[in-house]
């Protein structure tokens, strides 16, 4: 069990190690895009520009930026910047990230021939993949901490003191979403043996689950209520600076449970 361990640890450290250049680009844009959004307030006129461009938003559009209908008569500077967290950009940074590092972790491996070479060694498979899935799951973490710190070094800059602390949440909730959408496509790589193919599910994966959480009949229903993305809600969580037990459970759901089916799936098949 001890060398089991060790083996886990050691194939987290190592897939870290070698691909630590693409998390270092990948933290450093979100670090970038989040400090960006802060310095460039003042620029967009500030929050009389942000307020009027919300009130002629349609309902449509305000549902899928996810700005409440609670919150959009008092739009303010804390809600504007809650917003970057539901970005187009930062979360498809994010999802990308995941998705890609989910394909390399065995679709990838597998395709290359890289596997063979891990598994001719004594490390059982459920070692293997769950050292792939840590390091994902911390890389996820640490772009999402980066995220968070390009905000925090750059809120002395805005005219008026921001919460902090009701935007760590915010990070360590997107930590978890994608988290989640990484354990969904890490059991489609466990099925694929292709590179383009895992890339291509895991990413339409990604997008049918948020599309199902835009239709309101689907999003209110009990399977609804399983999709990572109805438990997003960073203006929300910023606002009341607290977050949803039930939605940390089932993102956290997700993550184990997913890791848990790949785990079974890869253990299970050929390496062809």
């Amino acid at each position: 069990m001890l060398t089991d361990a060790s083996a886990v640890g050691r194939i987290a450290v190592s897939t870290l190690r070698r691909r630590l250049p693409s998390l270092l680009g990948f933290a450093s844009f979100a670090a970038f895009f989040h400090g960006l959004i802060v310095l460039s307030f003042p620029a967009i006129g500030g929050m009389s520009a942000v307020q009027s461009v919300v009130q002629t938003l349609p309902d449509g559009l305000r549902n899928l930026l996810r700005i409440a209908p609670s919150l959009q008569a008092g739009f303010t500077l804390r809600e504007y910047l809650a917003f970057s967290w539901f970005h187009p950009l930062f979360l498809g940074l994010g999802a990308a990230f995941v998705v890609q590092r989910a394909t390399d972790a065995i679709a990838t491996e597998i395709e290359t021939g890289g596997v063979y070479l891990t598994l001719s060694r004594p490390v059982p498979r459920w070692a293997y993949l769950l050292g792939k899935a840590i390091e994902m799951i911390i890389s996820a973490g640490l772009i999402c901490l980066a995220g968070w710190a390009g905000l925090a070094i750059t809120a002395p800059a805005l005219p008026v003191t921001i919460p902090l602390g009701g935007y760590l949440l915010a990070a360590s909730t997107a930590w978890l979403l994608f988290g989640a959408l990484g354990g969904g496509a890490l059991v489609i790589s466990a099925m694929c043996s292709r590179e383009s193919i895992s890339v291509g599910i895991g990413a339409a994966w990604t997008l049918i689950a948020l599309f199902l959480d835009l239709i309101p009949s689907v999003a209110a229903s009990p399977l609804g209520q399983l999709n990572p993305w109805h438990h997003y809600y960073p203006q929300q969580i910023v606002t009341t600076g607290s977050v949803q037990l039930g939605g940390v459970l089932v993102l956290s759901g997700w993550i184990l449970g997913s890791i848990t089916v790949a785990t079974l799936i890869f253990r299970n098949r050929d390496l062809i």
